[in-house]
């Protein structure tokens, strides 16, 4: 039989029996409602067990972060300071580039003079026109070797270009890995988010189930004491 809510409603005070069926699905509810709460309790820890692993995630990805960072900005001063010898380097190697042709040409300069004055001191003797033979052979092998002397500095000044062009990209690399970890923790922090927002609602209805539980407990206490419930208890629980 159903129960008549609004006669109940007009007088409280009213005892009814109430059908056996009636009881067994009210129990079969106050079960549902076990298991319901129970699986939401399991599926609350669970979301908690998945936040702790994420925020523990986070703190490691954290402190590689910091270990990167740390290690390029040692290694960015590194570079900074062999950029800065390299290119100090290849000021002074300028510079003595430049004071190596202005003494082959003072040597150029010099040697004219020398053959100048052998073509004046023809009529010497043959000592002296040996003597100033050998002098102009001397400069020669002077301008040899600074001109190899130049090439070699030629050629470290490009070695030098090439290891700045290796440190830029060195650079370049190092800060597009530490662009690629704040996407990735960016992304951790997001998903971190989205499980506390769950975690809430999820216990706002595991609050709202423990109320019902509390009147599912309190149906089966009086059941237990008396054998039966009556209208009014029941309103009462409500």
């Amino acid at each position: 039989m159903s129960i008549d809510w609004s006669k109940i409603e007009s007088k409280p005070e009213t005892k009814l029996k109430v059908d056996g069926q009636i009881l067994l699905d009210l129990r079969a509810k106050i079960q549902d409602l076990e298991l319901e709460l129970a699986q939401n309790k399991k599926d609350l820890e669970k979301k908690k067990e998945n936040l702790s692993e994420k925020e523990n995630s986070i703190q490691d990805l954290t402190g590689k972060l910091s270990s990167i960072e740390k290690d390029l900005y040692v290694q960015i001063s590194n570079l900074t300071n062999a950029l800065k010898e390299s290119e100090e380097k290849l000021k002074n190697g300028e510079e003595e580039i430049s004071s190596l042709t202005n003494q082959i040409a003072k040597n150029e300069q010099s040697s004219s003079e020398k053959s100048n004055e052998l073509e004046t001191l023809k009529d010497g003797t043959i000592k002296d026109e040996v003597e100033k033979e050998n002098e102009i052979e001397n400069l020669k092998n002077i301008n040899s070797q600074k001109n190899r002397e130049i090439e070699r500095f030629k050629s470290d000044l490009e070695q030098k270009n090439k290891d700045i062009e290796n440190l830029r990209e060195t650079i370049e690399q190092k800060e597009k890995e530490i662009s690629n970890i704040n996407g990735d923790l960016e992304a951790k922090l997001e998903l971190i988010n989205e499980l506390k927002d769950k975690i809430k609602v999820l216990e706002v209805t595991i609050s709202e189930q423990q109320s019902s539980q509390y009147i599912v407990d309190e149906i089966k206490s009086i059941m237990q004491q008396k054998g039966f419930l009556s209208d009014r208890e029941f309103l009462n629980l409500f």
